[in-house]
């Protein structure tokens, strides 16, 4: 009797060794759900909670557990004995061919993600040096030069990175326009020009600006028609950043395209045009569901945080944008972190965020299934500490960083830009002395009252009392309670 309970509590024994040595495999080797990478080709990611849509402003999240659910699954059941008799154990065979198994099951992770890369216009934003001439590289002027009419490049005004160009036109009746060089195109295939062009106020009484597309033949001659609202295409809103796109078909003898900016003998800018984020494209020529760009403002007060936004260009139907920034944790440190109102759009929006190495901040910003975004939006908000008394700060959208429409989530494609995108911020030190002669009092409103309606530039930022970008009435009215309040006290 007692060898009999001994027996079977020897086989009760056995059975369970022998469940949880099949079932130990699965618990160390499980894999996880594949997720799209901006950088490797071929890897095996840790699995995330899809349903991760709030993120604390000013923490990282924490670090997933490596141990997460599989997806395979592996016979679990063990034989019943039959007639008292018990399975012959598992030999180290057995085992091996099971860890085999494992490693196969694993190997069906490994992705290949396909990576396109953006091909930008040559010097689309005016961020390259200029020539020993003083030309723009990848640009031409096409009238001669005139008395009432002029060009530059200038770091007081930008849309994306450090640069813009700017035209200055005081007269109705030359013209100025400045032209990319020739790009190739293909007979037949649709062209679509863009730039975000901004016109400063006090532009004058006919304050515009222009977009032009032209298509030419092998020796420069013009082939096609101009047309206003397609390949021609006018702004006239002041002071607001707007991108304006122009459209035509290449003609059967067209062999290059040029774009450009141009003011007419009918418009002027008399305070500056300012254009930056030139693009040329096809559609039958290449897929561009966007690119991203960081947009920083130009100067900020010492004693404010810095704002860096990634910026959607040009978006279609866009699900996921991944990158990276790249900045001196000498000077910055990384204080909030929100995904922008615009990408929330539709369903709130999921964000992974990181600093895995010293200065290199990596996000993943993801919409709900079946929720896009298209157009020139925001996509997220990092808010940076200031370090030390640094005059001026720097922070890139490093190489690689890019965008997947539903498409690419689907078939796990992404598309990235070619090159770095880095912005620079001025800090300032401000005084209520702006004319600098030691004394706060009248003499500094009526240097503030002279400059009103000026546009805020690295020259006159000091004039711009409430540092909310123009010099207005508010930064005069600010000035004079300051010098009546100190009198006062």
């Amino acid at each position: 009797m007692i060898d009999s309970k001994l027996k079977k509590a020897r086989r009760i024994a056995s059975i369970a060794a022998l469940a949880l040595l099949m079932a130990l495999p699965s618990i160390t080797f499980v894999p996880a759900p594949i997720q799209a990478s901006t950088r490797n080709l071929e890897m095996i990611v840790d699995g995330q909670d899809e349903q991760l849509s709030d993120v604390p402003i000013s923490v990282p999240e924490e670090q997933a557990d490596e141990s997460v659910e599989g997806s395979g699954s592996l016979d679990e059941s063990v034989d019943e004995s039959v007639d008292g008799q018990m399975d012959e154990p598992v030999s180290e065979q057995d085992e091996a061919l099971t860890s085999e198994d494992v490693d196969a099951d694993l190997q069906k992770t490994t992705v290949t993600q396909a990576v396109y890369t953006n091909k930008p216009l040559f010097n689309h934003g005016f961020e390259e040096p200029l020539n020993a001439d003083g030309t723009i590289p990848g640009w031409s002027m096409f009238f001669a030069p005139n008395e009432g009419t002029s060009h530059e490049i200038t770091q007081d005004v930008r849309y994306y990175g450090n640069s813009s160009l700017k035209l200055v036109d005081k007269s109705n009746t030359l013209p100025i326009y400045l032209q990319s060089d020739p790009r190739l195109v293909t007979p037949g295939f649709q062209y679509n020009g863009s730039a975000m062009i901004y016109i400063a106020p006090n532009a004058g009484n006919a304050g515009g600006a222009s977009l032009v597309l032209r298509f030419y033949d092998a020796v420069g001659k013009q082939v096609n028609t101009d047309k206003d609202g397609e390949n021609i295409v006018h702004l006239r809103k002041v002071g607001e950043w707007t991108r304006v796109t122009v459209t035509g078909i290449a003609p059967a003898n067209a062999k290059h395209a040029r774009i450009a900016a141009s003011i007419s003998n009918y418009f002027t800018a008399e305070s500056g045009a300012f254009y930056d984020d030139f693009t040329l494209t096809s559609p039958q020529e290449e897929k561009a569901p966007g690119t991203l760009h960081l947009q920083m403002s130009t100067g900020i007060l010492g004693s404010q945080p810095l704002e860096a936004k990634v910026m959607l260009s040009r978006g279609i139907d866009v699900q996921t944008a991944p990158g990276s920034l790249a900045y001196d944790p000498a000077v910055l440190e990384v204080a909030g972190v929100a995904v922008a109102n615009d990408f929330n759009a539709g369903g709130a929006a999921a964000l992974h965020w990181s600093i895995e190495e010293t200065g290199i901040f990596k996000f993943d910003v993801s919409k709900p299934a079946g929720s896009t975004i298209s157009g020139d939006k925001q996509v997220l908000n990092v808010t940076f500490k200031l370090l030390g008394e640094a005059e001026k700060v720097d922070v890139t959208l490093l190489q690689g960083s890019g965008v997947q429409d539903a498409d690419g989530v689907e078939n796990n494609k992404i598309y990235v830009s070619a090159e770095d995108d880095r912005s620079s911020t001025s800090i300032r030190r401000a005084s209520l002395d702006v004319n600098g002669d030691g004394k706060i009092d009248l003499y500094d409103v009526m240097a503030v009252a002279k400059l009103t309606g000026q546009m805020v530039t690295n020259e006159n930022w000091k004039f711009d009392i409430n540092n909310d970008g123009r010099i207005d009435q508010a930064d005069v009215e600010m000035l004079t309670n300051a010098i009546l309040s100190k009198l006062l006290n």
